[in-house]
């Protein structure tokens, strides 16, 4: 049987591997995989062209939005429809683009989740289910198997 188990870098995986290996289970048997975090990134000016252009178009959505309410207020104003509608057009362009651009920069600046670790264990049939307990136990975050041909 071959057994598949993922985990989160941590302290439990040392525990599993331990009480695996006082089953009988050799070294030998055992592998473990660190999965890479993220691909390199092979252009940071794309990544900050994308975030301005996605930000201008927010800020043109609400530029259009508040337009349309500046002009229907400007009705009743005495600077008229049309410098009312153009002041709130001005007004939710710069609030929009300003708006999603920090609510981006301070998604990118979370750090991202680190990466997971998947152990192979190769082991006997009766030893499986014993091998699963004890993953499941130490927190894994997921656990398969598959039978050997």
């Amino acid at each position: 049987m071959i057994i598949v188990g993922t985990f989160q870098p941590s302290i439990e995986i040392e525990r599993a591997l331990s009480e695996i290996e006082e089953l009988g289970i050799l070294p030998e048997e055992m592998m473990v995989l660190y999965m890479d975090e993220f691909p390199p990134k092979s252009n940071k000016k794309k990544d900050s062209a994308d975030l301005h252009v996605s930000s201008f178009e927010i800020g043109i959505a609400f530029a259009t939005g508040l337009a349309v309410i500046g002009a229907s207020v400007g009705f009743k104003l005495v600077v008229g429809p049309i410098f009312s509608g153009i002041l709130a057009a001005i007004i939710g362009f710069f609030s929009g683009y300003c708006l999603y651009l920090f609510q981006r920069k301070k998604k990118n600046k979370m750090h991202p989740s680190m990466p997971e670790i998947i152990v192979l264990i190769q082991s006997s049939k009766e030893d499986a289910p014993i091998i699963k307990e004890i993953l499941w136990r130490n927190k894994a975050q997921s656990v398969g198997m598959r039978k050997r041909m």
